[in-house]
């Protein structure tokens, strides 16, 4: 097992508005608690603004399809990350109960696949020809959705992460942030990069951008203006 410093030398772990925890430890997944408050605040925009889009506003059902495209891509990459490359790692190194935890969380990850793909038919589905039935199966994908993500990044955000605190040391984190920067690739990086940030109050924004490289601040200041304004669009009945 992994032996770490005394506690007193651990990094202030970030606390996110819906973030279910933040376990104690040497490890900063900050960035992690940032994707998953991203993947929660996109959730449950698509979930309102679905039933409020007018039906013969053919833009923006486009527009909300690349989002909900995004999005999912990032949600996709984020597990594939995890699966391929986090879990066999800490799996060489648990006992049986934390093994148990980690099998629950690739099992949780075959769970979310089947309902994903189900809104991504529906997105597809509006933006090519939109009808009042199409939409409200929508919405009961995406509200259906909610709760099996929310509980998902839950369980990882409480006992996962937990896990990763006590057998991983932070050059193996920050070996596994570096895989899953080349993965995704500089262009992906430039779409992607502008929409984990959303929504993070003034005082969240400040902490998370005092800890990100700048290679990563500068992609979010290039990729900003050409996601907001998808995003815009998308969204755009969202407070209307």
């Amino acid at each position: 097992m992994t032996t770490h410093p005394a506690a007193t030398t651990f990094p202030i772990q970030l606390r996110l508005p819906g973030q279910a925890a933040a376990p104690n430890g040497p490890i900063d997944p900050f960035m992690m608690y940032v994707l998953h408050h991203a993947f929660r605040r996109d959730l449950a925009d698509f979930a309102a603004a679905v039933p409020r889009t007018k039906l013969d506003d053919a833009g923006t059902w486009r527009a909300l399809a690349d989002r909900w495209t995004m999005f999912a891509t990032a949600l996709h990459h984020h597990h594939n990350g995890e699966d391929v490359e986090l879990w066999p790692l800490l799996e060489e190194r648990c006992d049986d109960a934390e093994k148990r935890v980690l099998e629950a969380m690739d099992a949780e990850h075959d769970q979310i696949d089947p309902i994903l793909e189900e809104c991504h038919a529906g997105f597809t589905t509006m933006a090519a020809h939109a009808d009042e039935q199409t939409r409200s199966e929508l919405v009961d994908a995406l509200v259906r959705a909610q709760p099996i993500l929310g509980d998902h990044l839950a369980h990882e955000e409480t006992d996962a992460i937990a896990i990763v605190q006590r057998r991983m040391t932070m050059h193996d984190w920050e070996e596994f942030e570096a895989k899953m920067g080349k993965q995704s690739g500089l262009g992906e990086m430039l779409r992607m990069s502008p929409m984990m940030v959303k929504g993070l109050s003034d005082a969240d924004r400040q902490v998370v951008f005092a800890r990100i490289p700048g290679i990563l601040k500068l992609l979010i200041k290039l990729g900003g203006p050409r996601f907001r304004r998808l995003d815009g669009r998308a969204f755009y009945y969202l407070d209307r």
